[in-house]
């Protein structure tokens, strides 16, 4: 017979019901482990692609599209401006208050022929969309540059082919039209 007192186990009893490994917060090590390994390797992973994707992005950048006049810019130095992109440079011409010389397009006169009695704020020569179809940037409303810069608004962008306003256009005047909408500007 054992000598053992009452209600106590014997000792190869109390063994087996132990844990054979500690507990964190109630979770087994080896399942602690196990998740940290894998959180681990899933972070190499993700940091191998997120390398990929930049990579590939800066590669894809340095065309000849790029050489001359930097990144967004033809090699002729216009912008190429996207409707994702378009809002950005409104932007810009609006803040630098830059106006190009209109030696070849007459700004005016497309507005007209477009329908749109707005006066012109900035007028800038672009490369529009992913074929970069050579274009004109009107920016016009009813503010004037001085006003959006100190108090933000909203202006009218449409970007329109060269051949818009001039009396030999063989097209009509929506033909003309590449892109038309309001950008909403901030102040400085």
């Amino acid at each position: 017979m054992s000598t053992r007192p009452p209600g106590r186990l014997s000792s190869s009893t109390e063994n087996a019901r132990r844990p054979r490994f500690g507990t964190v917060l109630g979770i087994p090590v080896p399942v602690v482990l196990i998740a940290l390994i894998a959180s681990a390797l899933m972070g190499v992973q993700l940091a191998g692609a997120l390398g990929q994707t930049t990579d590939t992005r800066n590669g894809a950048g340095t065309t000849a599209v790029d050489a001359q006049g930097g990144a967004g810019k033809k090699s002729i130095g216009v912008p190429v401006v996207t409707e994702t992109t378009l809002g950005t440079e409104v932007q810009r011409l609006i803040d630098s208050g830059t106006i190009q010389p209109m030696t070849s397009f007459d700004a005016a006169n497309c507005l007209r022929e477009q329908g749109i009695p707005d006066s012109i704020l900035i007028v800038e020569e672009v490369a529009w969309g992913g074929e970069q179809t050579a274009g004109w940037l009107l920016v016009h409303g009813p503010l004037d540059r001085e006003t959006l810069r100190a108090n933000g608004g909203i202006v009218s962008a449409t970007v329109v082919l060269p051949a818009c306003g001039t009396a030999d256009d063989a097209q009509s005047p929506q033909q003309d039209k590449l892109w038309s909408g309001d950008v909403m500007i901030g102040s400085l």
